[in-house]
């Protein structure tokens, strides 16, 4: 697995394989440790490998974590890989397609992103959930050629700006420290045009106060989250918020694009008030009394123009300023 795509998730500088092939450095010395072929890229934590018993910890999670995963699709009804496999294709991607994969657990869907041709990167918290998915991926015989597993916190990603085609993350979401700011930071990896795709537990509000979402919140909170709109970077298009899993989880997509929607500012509106976005928003002037006012409104009537149209000619004669 080639180690030049990554940079210092800290500093955003290349990062270059030490001496020995056992760790990547940056230029300002920031070092960080390849583990079992799996880059640590963590920002001041997470550099030491687990002891034993840690270890051991981390492998019966992820076991019970697979265990609660396949439990979970059956309850809700859904069969498990074809619901992966739609998510995935709301991705769109292409073969060839560089992705990025947050959270990606015991890679249950990231086989599902190799099956489509693309070239993963997938990343983790936890490495031991990271062995255990490299694992089952070998064991399905996927193309591990087309893969790259590494640690690292979706708050850093230790990767240029506009390096991927698409990012992809499914299961975690809820629990992120800062919502807003992982989204950012994923929007802010993905090409301009490129697809971001995240999803979670969060009943859908129309089934707010059905048996259905009680029963799933008294099992489990996470239910009573609600997909987080309102948490989407500015630069979010293209915007489609659905429910899957019987309404249970969330799906948010949308589109990279580059700061906020433009606006045409210079457009004249019709009508008796005209004017134009700009003159209504940055064009505003302290107001008058309600009698001067209807005067002006007649007076511009009368001479079949609009308020903004007479309200400028009549400033510019008062102020001795030629019209444009």
């Amino acid at each position: 697995m080639t180690m030049s795509d990554f940079v210092c998730p800290r500093t955003r500088t290349p990062l270059s394989v030490g001496a020995d092939n056992s760790y990547l450095e940056s230029p300002h010395g920031d070092r960080y440790q390849i583990v079992d072929g799996i880059p640590e890229l963590l920002v001041n934590a997470g550099h030491q490998q687990a002891s034993s018993d840690t270890q051991e910890y981390y492998r019966s999670r992820a076991a019970e974590y697979d265990r609660g995963t396949a439990v979970m699709f059956r309850m809700l009804l859904s069969d498990e890989d074809a619901t992966r496999n739609e998510m995935i294709a709301t991705l769109r991607l292409s073969p060839g397609a560089r992705v990025l994969e947050i959270g990606c657990g015991t890679c249950r869907d990231t086989v599902h992103l190799l099956n489509r041709g693309a070239i993963v990167y997938a990343s983790d918290l936890a490495r031991e959930m990271i062995l255990v998915g490299r694992e089952r991926l070998r064991q399905v015989g996927a193309d591990l050629s087309r893969l790259h597993l590494f640690r690292a916190d979706v708050m850093r990603l230790p990767f240029p700006d506009g390096f991927f085609d698409a990012a992809f993350h499914f299961g975690g979401l809820n629990l992120f420290p800062d919502i807003a700011a992982a989204l950012a930071e994923m929007a802010r990896v993905v090409k301009l045009g490129g697809r971001v795709v995240v999803g979670d537990e969060g009943v859908g509000s129309w089934l707010s106060d059905t048996d259905f979402a009680k029963i799933l919140e008294n099992s489990n909170p996470l239910f009573r989250h609600r997909a987080p709109l309102k948490n989407l970077p500015i630069n979010a298009r293209d915007v489609t918020c659905r429910w899957i899993l019987n309404g249970a989880f969330y799906l948010i997509a949308f589109d990279v694009g580059v700061g906020e929607p433009q606006l045409d500012l210079d457009v004249e509106f019709p009508g008796w008030r005209g004017g134009s976005h700009r003159t209504r928003y940055y064009g505003k002037l302290e107001g008058i009394s309600p009698d001067l006012r209807d005067i002006v409104t007649k007076t511009a009537a009368a001479e079949g123009i609009s308020i903004v149209t007479w309200l400028e000619k009549t400033l510019r004669q008062a102020l001795g300023i030629k019209a444009d």
